[in-house]
């Protein structure tokens, strides 16, 4: 966490923000005269099952998480910081669009109770990217360069049914032990 402090110091260009809730993050942000700062955070519950579908811009506009980059044109983004423990479910979207709006570098940080730094780095191998990750306990923050990243659209939707049979097969296994 104290890398991702001290490159955000540094940033210059547009940063994306989807669902920081760290203090001393966005203290930086805010003070930083050098950035253009969008903030993605989550929006209210659904009344079915308690769910959240949407994510709240700054301004006060309503997006779905899975067409945020419908909002940013390709490689608009010169960085990404995201908190993958706000934004969990989505994390399949995630992965894809994030690599198609930005052209620098992306931080994930969260918590290894939700999911572990092994699989998003994985996950973003498969688009040819750079990867370094830290891990700290139970936090880790993950660090990819995206400046040489091959994106298609075939490509992510074959990596999606494929992410989609691998997660059924993993809720099965564990319908079955329990």
């Amino acid at each position: 966490m104290n890398r991702l402090i001290e490159d955000a110091k540094n940033f210059k260009g547009n940063v994306v923000c989807i669902g920081v809730d760290d203090k001393k993050l966005v203290k930086i942000f805010k003070n930083n005269k050098h950035i253009g700062l969008y903030e993605l955070t989550r929006g209210v519950n659904r009344k079915l099952f308690k769910r959240q579908r949407r994510v709240k811009l700054e301004n006060g506009k309503s997006i779905r998480i899975k067409k945020f980059r419908k909002l940013f044109k390709k490689k608009s983004i010169e960085y990404l910081v995201i908190n993958l423990n706000t934004i969990f479910d989505y994390f399949k979207y995630i992965v894809a669009n994030s690599i198609y709006i930005c052209n620098s570098k992306i931080y994930i940080y969260g918590e290894s109770e939700y999911i572990d730094a092994k699989v998003i780095t994985k996950k973003y191998k498969r688009y040819k990217t750079k990867i370094e990750y830290f891990q700290d306990k139970n936090k880790y923050l993950v660090i990819v360069d995206v400046k040489e990243a091959k994106y298609s659209y075939f490509k992510n939707m074959f990596y999606i049914v494929v992410d989609t049979f691998h997660n059924l097969g993993d809720m099965i296994s564990y319908f079955l032990t329990s």
